[in-house]
């Protein structure tokens, strides 16, 4: 703030301004109060973070910066908070002051222009961070982290959008339930592990069979479920019979290319009525699954 500054004339201003020491952990600024004030840090260090509990600041400042300059500018409640990091003595130039200094000295109003466009970068940055943590956690939210496959979260979010819009279209839409046949003997035979490659190798097989406008998901456990829009029951009977017995020819290998026991799937096979809702849609594939389950297994019923 003070960088380049003749002191000779702006001493008698700065002759009424207080020091004052902050402890460690002391907030000086809560977001959302008024500050009428710029604390410039003598000594010390200062967090400023976007929640009370002092986590994760945004960023640190040292001796020689500012704080609290954008609040007399704006007027505005504080939108971040403050607190020492450590023992630290600030300058108080209240905002009377502050203005004075600004109309007193260019280099001043100079260096102010200059701490404001690095906040700004700085905050543009932080926004930055921010969005790709965002599109991230929505990610890890939506996708199952075994599979890759969208989880039983998105489709409790999505299924009622893809109904509506098959109606509105006056599109056929289909459902597949999709079981991992007798999954929990294998995963007793050959170990957990084995039951995850197994899983994952159904799911991506899946994907490679199915068109890319289909939605495949993580239903639960060993269970998955596919939509198809544009797909009425019996042309996605044939889909699934393809789907069924490509899985039963898939080689399924550990990741030491050791092969593994080659699974099966049973598949229930529904299509949308005009009265359907998304939990109607889903039972109705549900029955047919374990119907085909009661058949011996290894087979789609409707």
């Amino acid at each position: 703030m003070f960088n380049d500054v003749d002191f000779s004339s702006i001493m008698p201003l700065l002759s009424d301004c207080n020091i004052r020491n902050i402890a460690d952990r002391e907030t000086l600024i809560k977001a959302g109060d008024i500050n009428n004030n710029v604390y410039l840090i003598l000594s010390g260090e200062f967090n400023v973070h976007l929640t009370p509990d002092c986590s994760d600041p945004v960023t640190v400042l040292e001796p020689g910066q500012s704080i609290g300059e954008i609040s007399i500018i704006d007027h505005q409640p504080a939108s971040a908070f403050v607190s020492a990091a450590k023992d630290s003595r600030v300058l108080i130039i209240d905002e009377e002051v502050m203005w004075s200094l600004i109309g007193s000295s260019h280099a001043i109003a100079n260096n102010l222009l200059v701490v404001l466009s690095q906040r700004l970068r700085h905050g543009n940055s932080v926004i930055n961070k921010i969005k790709g943590l965002l599109k991230e956690y929505e990610h890890h939210a939506t996708v199952d982290a075994l599979t890759s496959l969208y989880n039983r979260r998105w489709l409790d979010n999505m299924q009622s959008r893809v109904m509506q819009r098959c109606h509105k279209n006056n599109e056929a839409l289909s459902v597949m339930m999709i079981d991992i046949d007798s999954f929990k003997d294998y995963n007793d035979k050959n170990g957990h592990l084995a039951g995850d490659i197994a899983l994952r190798t159904v799911s991506q097989t899946i994907i490679q069979y199915l068109r890319p406008e289909d939605l495949v998901t993580r239903y639960g456990g060993e269970e998955l479920f596919a939509l198809l829009p544009g797909m009425d029951i019996k042309s996605t009977v044939t889909v699934a019979e393809r789907l069924r017995e490509a899985i039963k020819q898939t080689n399924i290998t550990d990741k030491n290319d050791q092969p593994l026991p080659s699974v099966t799937i049973s598949i229930g096979v529904a299509e949308m009525t005009i009265h359907d809702d998304p939990h109607q849609l889903i039972e109705d594939a549900d029955k047919a699954m374990y119907k085909a389950k009661h058949a011996g297994r290894d087979k789609v019923c409707s």
